[in-house]
């Protein structure tokens, strides 16, 4: 377990939170939102149940930082859809002056 990260230590290399780097991976293995064809791949984690903690390895590092400098950011960004569904009234109002 020495290679391993948690999701909270890979946050913490990356500088985003957890809950970014849960949406990240919601976003990246929903077959709903069309990717990019440059879209960076997100390595694979280790995870022995669905309610336990996740392990990334240390190697993967790299992949992440590349993901993390790829992505667009705001509103109108990559995920600005997929995000927008969690703001409430707001982001209905940004998906329907989107369209």
């Amino acid at each position: 377990m020495n290679n391993m990260l948690t999701a909270a230590k890979v946050a913490q290399h990356l500088d985003i939170s957890v809950p970014t780097l849960n949406n990240w991976y919601k976003w990246y293995n929903n077959p709903k939102y069309e990717k990019p064809k440059d879209t960076p791949e997100l390595p694979d984690y280790t995870q022995q149940g669905k309610r336990d903690t996740r392990y990334w390895d240390k190697k993967d590092l790299p992949k992440l930082v590349k993901f993390k400098k790829w992505i667009p950011r705001g509103r109108a960004g990559i995920m600005g859809d997929y995000n927008a569904q969690f703001w409430g009234e707001r982001g209905k109002r940004a998906l329907k002056n989107k369209l």
